[in-house]
């Protein structure tokens, strides 16, 4: 079994990243399974959140997410304090421990702060490897800029929260292979991001670089 963590940002498309590897593995007949730690902190509070507030953890309701955010933030912090950032790491081991599945990927590695912190518990306990995700737009330069207005230049998103400003740059730094993707979403015509061909072979081009490509030795990637 191999461990494949993803980081970034969030929105940088982790989640993205790791449909279009299934799919890759799939077409090769090896079997993968994801994983999140913010699974596991909304299956610990859905039955109080529902009770109390009425409210479905999982739900894609963008005002009710931004209702329970604060909750749920505010519990993943305590847990992770006490825990020394164990916690959540040792609710996925449990569910890895029980996959039958050849490679694992784990959609949503954040922090570096404590000694056995999510990136060293994947690399040393899981022996795993970590892909690094920053997304960017291609746009011309903001007004005010001292550049031609005409000039294109890469935009990157800002940290969405202090936790990810300060932890993102610590874990990429851990990482095994970091990339950068354009954000592809208003170049899709009839293709969904999922087929894309640059998408595609940017995951390609991931998983051959953290040598997951041993896998696929008869076939022609």
């Amino acid at each position: 079994m191999i461990i494949i963590g993803i980081s970034g940002y969030a929105r940088s498309c982790k989640d993205l990243f790791t449909s279009v590897a299934q799919k890759v593995l799939k077409e090769h007949g090896i079997k993968s399974e994801k994983f999140a730690l913010a699974y596991e902190l909304k299956n610990d509070l859905k039955s109080v959140i529902k009770t109390k507030i009425g409210i479905d953890v999982f739900t894609d309701d963008t005002q009710s997410k931004s209702i329970i955010r604060p909750l749920l933030v505010a519990y993943g912090d305590v847990m992770r304090k006490t825990s020394e950032g164990k916690y959540w790491t040792a609710k996925v081991s449990q569910r890895i421990d029980k996959s039958k599945a050849d490679v694992i990927f784990i959609t949503d590695i954040r922090y570096d702060v404590y000694p056995e912190d999510e990136c060293t518990w994947l690399n040393r306990k899981m022996s795993g490897k970590l892909i690094h995700i920053t997304k960017f737009k291609q746009s011309t330069v903001p007004q005010g800029k001292r550049f031609s207005k005409n000039k294109i230049v890469k935009i990157y998103d800002a940290a969405p929260n202090d936790h990810e400003l300060l932890n993102n740059p610590k874990v990429k730094s851990k990482a095994n292979y970091a990339f950068e993707w354009e954000d592809y979403s208003d170049k899709l015509n009839d293709t969904s991001l999922e087929d894309h061909p640059y998408i595609r072979e940017k995951v390609i081009v991931a998983l051959k670089s953290i040598n997951v490509i041993w896998l696929f030795l008869l076939h022609d990637y």
